[in-house]
């Protein structure tokens, strides 16, 4: 061993840090990156023909990547009055429509209905013509003139039913990101374990509470009574929110309970409750959410806000519960769920189904922090949060670092500012020929009909042509998914117009314009799309991730039926796009537009979305919720993990996610999204097990041990949510991690076992050799 590392090199920091840092497409000069970067959008083809049967010949539909707030908003031209609308359809005045100068009239090219220009357009000429006219003004932004809507709401939802340890974590969490919080937002405090607990903060001289009994639901009527608060049966919106009794009681601005706010959370103690040995506790979830959401619909408030949930352990008690507190009985597993056997899901579904539909309806988003090494019941609550944009987190426990750092990045100002916004709506227009199929990620739908609609195939949350989030941040990303039923000749364009509303936490609305054309081309040959920068492989492999989420959700996890439609895809994309002889595997040859989309779908397979087995519902269901809302470098690496090698042999470089990449003599440093992983060879952990790293003489080998966990650093700092961290060795419990995602290229059913220098992985998995 001294031998091997008497004379170690420094190692070759900076060319590995540029490598990680960068994602798979995101380098200088990637025209699929600088759009992205420059318009929000990504295409899976940035060329489609117009027919029906021209599509229908392409495989993959038309699709896309929208990340509304990707541009920051002082990056944008901010126009100061009301946009111009087309009688016709609704579109907004844009760099594509033909203006008639003399005429002061411009053509909308979305309906190509003529429109006459506003009164206060009348001095504009063709050499003096407003912003949002500008060829670079494809994203603008209107400052709307209405009255501001108020400070945002952030409601607590915190569960005692757990250990002293894990409580006082929580607790010190959020006593820290009170001073995150803008001083005029509106906060409220509820606890629950056996019985709901409403604070009253602005009661100073003692901590006052009311107590809900957590077995049942309460009407609003019961809950405005109890609270001695005003309910509005007319409706639950009111001209003057104050008047409820709710506001300076039980939401009170946080620069005038912050003292009392601290001193209830502080003084915090676990649920008194007593429970047998062979009892779970009592965690009444689903009472509290109601009851909370109810206080949120009684205060008549439409400024927006969060309602954020601490979930420490299964739903026990009250409606919406998914396990006895019987520790003899089992809480449900996929098979459970898949054959019946679960008792109380559907009833569960139901109810939390209908608290989204008040979430959405009241303008607030729910966000879910579950740290519980059981499950906690994400599968039934999840949609609460994936209907509002609501944020959904899962860990092990609430003092791991993974809770702490991404819940201080979740109100986090500054360079790490998630540029948080409420009450969002999006709309999509699109020219003739094109139609809008559905939208997946996390919204809801506004089920608005327009001719920019498809009637005759749905994808996601389709049959509309607007979707509500009750908030929006800069990273949340929709994928949106088009038909084409259209004629068209060579050399034109379709265009598509997505105007997006929001409400900053100022209380200002904003409404931000993004206007694109499309090339269409002449056919659906393949010499149309092979090259050119037409076809975005990252792109069409995310879109192809979230449309299969999407169907297993649909279907009751119907996995082999999702499997069947990827395995369809890769062979109808490689048989039209590709070049080969029949019967002879070989000679496929494929371009490189198109060589790594079929990887991807092989990683797709065998990642988590998919493959169920030896996860919990709640673990798939927070994969696949991150998933959807992601952007498309995010869902590349969650779907084809990267992997980079740190060794004596040169400086570190991207190998490939194989079996043949882990060496004895190598440290590997694997990136999943989720999971950022140090592993060392045998060599290397003999060598640190002997301390060599710690020697004077042996520096070399000290900074081949720091390399990766600097990198590593660097990649955890900007991931949201924090990433779990872990070193490990080969053949260690923890290496596990690595194997399940490796191309398994050397099995102990190959004929090389035994007689390489990689690392056997026991599967019966296919390889990728196989698989292509």
């Amino acid at each position: 061993f001294s031998r091997a590392v008497a004379h170690t090199p420094k190692v070759h920091q900076k060319s590995a840090t540029k490598q990680l840092l960068c994602p798979r497409n995101c380098l200088m000069g990637d025209p699929f990156h600088e759009k992205e970067e420059r318009e929000g959008i990504r295409w899976n083809w940035n060329a489609y023909p117009s027919t029906k049967d021209q599509a229908n010949s392409m495989v993959l539909p038309l699709a896309l990547l929208f990340t509304p707030l990707k541009v920051k908003s002082a990056n944008l031209p901010t126009l100061q009055y009301e946009p111009t609308m087309c009688k016709g359809c609704k579109a907004v005045l844009n760099p594509h429509c033909r203006v008639d100068w003399t005429s002061k009239l411009w053509i909308c090219p979305f309906c190509l209905t003529r429109n006459q220009l506003p009164t206060q357009y009348a001095e504009v000429t063709q050499q003096n013509y407003p912003q949002e006219l500008f060829p670079n003004s494809t994203t603008v932004e209107y400052v709307m003139k209405r009255p501001s809507a108020g400070p945002p709401v952030y409601f607590f939802c915190i569960d005692t039913s757990v250990p002293m340890e894990e409580l006082e974590s929580l607790k010190d969490s959020i006593v820290q990101s009170f001073s995150l919080l803008p001083e005029e937002a509106l906060v409220g405090v509820v606890t629950f374990g056996s019985m709901v607990t409403v604070w009253e903060l602005g009661f100073n001289e003692l901590h006052k509470s009311y107590l809900f009994g957590g077995h049942k639901e309460y009407p609003i009527e019961q809950v405005a009574e109890y609270l001695q608060v005003q309910f509005n049966a007319g409706g639950m919106v009111r001209a003057n929110p104050s008047e409820s009794g709710l506001i300076g009681r039980f939401l009170v601005p946080l620069s005038e309970c912050e003292l009392n706010l601290t001193s209830i959370i502080e003084e915090l103690t676990p649920d008194p409750w007593e429970k047998k040995y062979d009892e779970r506790p009592m965690h009444c979830t689903g009472s509290a959410l109601d009851v909370s959401l109810k206080m949120l619909q009684l205060s008549g408030l439409r400024s927006g806000g969060r309602l954020i949930l601490f979930a420490g352990g299964a739903i026990t008690k009250g409606p919406g519960l998914i396990v006895s507190r019987d520790l003899n009985e089992n809480i449900r597993s996929h098979n459970d769920i898949k054959t019946d056997q679960a008792p109380f899901y559907a009833a569960a579904c139901t109810f939390y189904e209908g608290l989204a539909e008040r979430f959405v309806s009241s303008g607030f988003a729910c966000d879910i922090f579950a740290g519980c090494l059981d499950q906690v019941g994400i599968a039934e609550m999840s949609c609460c949060c994936k209907r509002t944009g609501g944020f959904l987190m899962m860990v092990d426990t609430f003092k791991t670092p993974v809770f702490k750092s991404t819940y201080r990045r979740f109100f986090a100002q500054g360079e790490e500012d998630l540029n948080t916004v409420y009450n969002a709506t999006l709309e999509v227009q699109t020219s003739r020929g094109t139609k809008v199929v559905g939208i997946i990620g996390a919204c809801s739908s506004l089920q608005k009909a327009s001719a920019s609609v498809s009637e005759e195939v749905e994808v996601g949350q389709g049959r509309t042509c607007a979707w509500q989030m009750s908030t929006l941040t800069e990273r949340t990303t929709f994928g949106v998914y088009f038909d084409t039923c259209g004629v068209a000749q060579e050399g034109q364009e379709r265009y598509l117009q997505f105007i997006t509303s929001y409400q900053t936490p100022e209380g200002k609305h904003l409404l931000r314009v993004t206007t694109i054309a499309h090339h269409i081309s002449p056919g659906g040959e393949p010499q149309h799309h092979v090259g050119n920068n037409v076809f975005d492989q990252d792109a069409a492999a995310v879109l192809v991730a979230r449309q299969a989420v999407d169907m297993l959700e649909k279907n009751s996890n119907n996995v082999n039926e999702v499997m069947r439609s990827i395995d369809r895809t890769v062979i109808n994309l490689v048989r039209r796009f590709g070049t080969y002889q029949p019967d002879e595997p070989a000679s496929l040859r494929l371009e490189s537009d198109f060589t790594l989309f079929p990887i991807f779908m092989y990683h797709l397979r065998r990642s988590e979305f998919l493959q169920i087995f030896n996860s919990s519902p709640d673990e798939t269901t927070f994969f696949r919720a991150t998933l959807i809302r992601e952007s498309c470098s995010n869902g590349i690496i969650m779907i084809q993990p990267t992997l980079h090698s740190y060794s004596f042999h040169g400086p570190p470089q991207a190998v490939l996610l194989d079996s043949n990449s882990v060496l004895a003599d190598n440290i590997l440093l694997l990136d999943t999204f989720f999971d950022v992983m140090v592993h060392h060879g045998m060599t290397i952990a003999a060598w640190c097990q002997q301390k060599y790293h710690e020697m004077p003489e042996h520096e070399g080998f000290k900074q081949l041990l720091q390399a990766p966990k600097i990198d590593a650093e660097k990649l955890m700092h900007d991931r949201f949510p924090y990433p779990k961290y872990t070193e490990c060795n080969q053949n260690g419990s923890q290496a596990r991690i690595l194997l399940n995602r490796l191309n398994p290229s050397v099995s102990y059913t190959s004929q090389q076992y035994g007689q390489h220098a990689g690392q056997i992985v026991l599967t019966d998995d296919a390889n990728l050799q196989t698989f292509m």
